[in-house]
């Protein structure tokens, strides 16, 4: 009897420790998994909705530089037709997105137009005309009306246009306007060029641009441009169910214009489907949860064999296991001289080290977020992270807004890909500028920023440090096809707390279009410093 009731015992006990560290196990893993996964999520749900106000970015800088073009053209003299109509004719030979320019007169007459086209015709009732008379007008994408049979159409799709007006004055009486028609086919150029880009990285992705005046698809998959999009949104990341019956990932951002152009309020929808958006969390669960079972099983099993031996080093790693779940300790207690005590204690260990790859896959993902995909360099979220922190800085620093001279003709030469290539070398060469805490960035397209502390420069030496800055960006670039050139313009402020960064990002970027208008190639600061 006194047998029989030391072997029941001994297996009750054997039973009790291997069920406790399997049950502790499992909720350690749990933990650790869900609290990773969720973090993920969260990730990929941000990468998502940074693409598409990077879309919405790039859009409402197109529309900007023609909005700035056009404007350009106000001093037109309209006493001189043929000449107003050559100035036009040669705006549309070097920008071809240009489909049509014209002038009328103060009655709505079309005075003057690329290639003719309308000449003597009246767009009186036209909006192009009508809501410019006092101010410039942007109207959103709509289709051609007059000029759908005078204009090429190689594609046999119905034409559509996004309109610039602005009014013409002389000594402040009204002359007429000059009204333009953008070709809406730069939008699909640009939706092409983000589809190759973004499919690059992420698979079954779809991109939308949707009009805000009546919420129809104005670019995206083929099936659904012209339609009303199915599903409302905000801005941010959210899972949604559309109209197939499928869940997606969006991440969707609203465009706010650039500058003065103050943009036509079209939102940028990215979607992915969720089962490809969480396929790697469905991986990481997974495999978290396989190594939480196999630790489980060895302990499992090394508590059933050895349970009369091994209970006091089983509580020690017990408690051990406890504390790492609460974050009071990182390691498991050395055991030596009992072999199998030492296996479960690597068990464990190599569990923990497993769980801590998978967050540090976590952190990799949140750099990414950080980091501008082409150049390696940290972009426009990185940037209010760290003009957040400037805030508890008691130093000053100097903003340097820099923008590539002659990169388009790069580009509109040896195609995007070398120009892909320009942009990296100039980033290369931003990082590896002599200054000390430098901090580049880079914005959108070829724009670039640049941030260091002042560390009691004079304005002579900030200015230095910018002309050597323009003559290393200025340098050939030795690429595999030809040797390319570009310039700089820089625009220069200086912040000093307690102002807010962006009122010296601003001054900045307000100084560059000094340097872009007196000729670029130079740098200029903001009025308050030159």
């Amino acid at each position: 009897m006194i047998k029989s009731f030391t072997m029941r015992l001994g297996l009750i006990l054997a039973l009790s420790i291997a069920t406790l560290v399997f049950l502790l196990t499992i909720a350690l893993t749990s933990l650790i998994s869900h609290r990773a996964s969720d973090a993920l999520e969260k990730e990929i749900g941000e990468r998502l909705s940074t693409t598409s106000h990077q879309l919405a970015d790039k859009l409402d800088f197109y529309m900007w530089s023609r909005y700035q073009e056009v404007q350009l053209l106000q001093g037109l003299d309209l006493e001189d037709r043929d000449e107003t109509r050559r100035l036009l004719d040669q705006v549309q030979s070097n920008i071809p997105a240009f489909s049509w320019m014209g002038v009328t007169d103060a009655d709505g007459t079309v005075v003057a137009s690329t290639n003719g086209i309308l000449e003597g015709a009246s767009i009186a009732e036209r909006p192009v005309y009508l809501e410019a008379q006092d101010a410039p007008f942007i109207g959103d994408v709509h289709e051609a009306v007059l000029l759908a049979e005078l204009l090429p159409n190689p594609t046999g799709e119905p034409l559509q246009f996004v309109d610039i007006s602005v009014p013409l004055f002389q000594d402040g009486s009204f002359q007429g306007v000059l009204a333009t028609h953008l070709s809406w086919a730069w939008g699909k150029e640009v939706l092409e060029h983000f589809n190759r880009t973004l499919h690059e990285q992420v698979d079954d992705t779809d991109l939308f641009v949707i009009s805000e005046r009546d919420s129809v698809v104005l670019l995206g998959p083929d099936d659904m441009v012209g339609k009303p999009l199915p599903v409302s949104f905000t801005e941010g990341a959210s899972v949604k169910e559309w109209d197939d019956g499928q869940d997606y990932l969006t991440g969707m951002s609203i465009g706010e214009g650039y500058d003065e152009y103050p943009g036509l309020g079209w939102q940028v929808v990215v979607r992915q489907p969720t089962a490809v958006a969480f396929a790697p969390v469905e991986t990481l669960e997974t495999r978290i949860l396989w190594i939480g079972l196999l630790a489980s099983l060895v302990t499992a099993v090394l508590g059933w064999l050895l349970a009369s031996i091994v209970t006091r080093p089983l509580k020690r790693i017990t408690e051990t296991a406890s504390l790492m779940e609460q974050g009071k300790a990182n390691t498991f207690p050395h055991q030596s001289g009992i072999k199998e005590i030492e296996s479960l204690a690597f068990a464990l260990e190599s569990l923990v080290t497993s769980l801590t790859e998978s967050e540090s896959e976590r952190v990799h993902f949140e750099k990414l977020a950080n980091r501008d995909a082409l150049t390696g360099l940290s972009n426009r979220v990185a940037l209010r992270e760290q003009l957040n922190q400037l805030h508890t800085s008691k130093e000053p620093y100097i903003f340097f807004y820099l923008d590539l001279d002659g990169f388009k003709a790069v580009n509109d030469t040896y195609g995007h890909a070398v120009g892909d290539e320009v942009l990296v070398e100039v980033a290369h060469r931003l990082r590896a500028l002599p200054l000390e805490e430098v901090y580049p960035v880079r914005l959108s397209g070829d724009e670039f920023f640049l941030m260091f502390p002042r560390t009691e420069r004079s304005t002579q030496q900030i200015r230095e440090v910018g002309n050597t800055l323009i003559d290393t960006i200025s340098k050939p670039i030795t690429l595999d096809i030809a040797s390319v050139k570009v310039g700089a313009s820089i625009g220069a402020s200086i912040w000093s707390p307690p102002e807010p960064p962006h009122i010296a990002i601003e001054q900045a970027d307000d100084a560059l279009y000094r340097s872009k208008a007196n000729g670029k190639q130079q740098l200029s600061f903001h009025e308050s410093l030159s």
